[in-house]
């Protein structure tokens, strides 16, 4: 097979185009208006332009196939040759392309290997701070924070923006945790700070309440010492009722006085009684008790309780 083009006078093979051109512009005067058909003349014009321009048309279309017959030839056989050539290039080609093809999947399975261990040192090396952060108070978080800001990312190579990606997460989520274990502390803070108060004021509440309990004692063994010093005065003895007439017959007897005289000499012969002290019948679990309240009276006023700065009201109190 040759690749030579055909030898062919182009100019040679357009002169006969040329002349249907020139043709042209007679026929477009004579059949360009179309005539009224109506009319025998219309009707017979028509008939003849029909016939001449189909002439003209078929002819120049034959004409046409026949001048680019040679080149349609010419251009079927270079495309059988360059598709011959191209197949032949391809057994060529292709088991380079194989061969590259295999080494670039090799290639990309280490590559993937290799990210896949380069994102298990991710999780290793840096997203464990986060189950490494549970638990911690927040000295311990802020010292983890700051050992987080130091992880170096310089050795992920081809992951190298997933491992910053995960130091940003790790560094959030411990300044995040910093954050709610501080304000956790502080409420602790505040919760412990109100039950300590509750405590103090439950142990005034308990202290005063042992004092004036104290206070009552004091008051009732003082009373109990009045009393002592001070006796009740005993109530008059009821007048004897005057005796009731005598009758009439009685009242020209002469008394007896007798019995009366006898009574006089009597009391008369008796001795005078002493005065006694005057005492109080108590049991004996009672006179123990004021015994004991008298002990730890002395012991207060001995320790100077006396001085207490609310000793004078106790004694105001008690003495009303």
């Amino acid at each position: 097979m040759t690749n030579a083009a055909p030898n062919t006078d182009y100019k040679g093979e357009l002169i006969e185009l040329d002349a249907v051109e020139q043709a042209l512009a007679g026929l477009r005067e004579k059949y360009g208006t179309v005539p009224d058909v109506r009319t025998k003349d219309g009707y017979a014009l028509c008939k003849t332009g029909i016939r001449e321009l189909t002439s003209y048309r078929t002819s120049t279309e034959k004409l046409r196939k026949s001048i680019t017959q040679p080149h349609r030839d010419f251009v079927d056989r270079v495309n059988a040759y360059g598709k011959e050539l191209t197949e032949k290039l391809r057994m060529i080609e292709q088991p380079l392309k194989d061969a590259k093809q295999h080494e670039d999947e090799r290639a990309e399975r280490e590559k993937q290997q290799r990210i896949a261990k380069l994102r298990e040192r991710i999780q290793v090396e840096i997203l464990s701070y986060k189950d490494t952060a549970v638990g911690l108070d927040s000295n311990a978080l802020a010292e983890l924070h700051d050992d987080a800001v130091n992880i170096n990312t310089d050795g992920y190579f081809d992951v190298t923006k997933e491992a910053e990606d995960a130091k940003a997460e790790v560094l959030q989520h411990i300044s995040d945790m910093h954050a709610h274990a501080l304000e956790k502390e502080r409420l602790a803070t505040e919760q412990a700070e109100v039950e300590a108060e509750r405590r103090r004021l439950r142990e005034e509440n308990e202290k005063r309440e042992a004092e004036q309990k104290e206070l009552e004692e004091l008051r009732r063994f003082k009373a109990e010492q009045e009393a002592k010093r001070n006796p009740a005065p005993q109530p008059q003895p009821k007048p004897e009722p005057e005796p009731a007439p005598l009758p009439a017959a009685a009242e020209h007897k002469p008394l007896n006085t007798s019995r009366l005289s006898a009574a006089a000499d009597s009391y008369s012969k008796q001795p005078v009684p002493t005065s006694m002290p005057e005492t109080v019948t108590i049991s004996r679990g009672e006179y123990e008790q004021l015994l004991a309240d008298q002990a730890k009276l002395r012991a207060l006023e001995a320790m100077g309780v006396d001085n207490w700065p609310g000793y004078e009201q106790a004694m105001q109190q008690l003495a009303a």
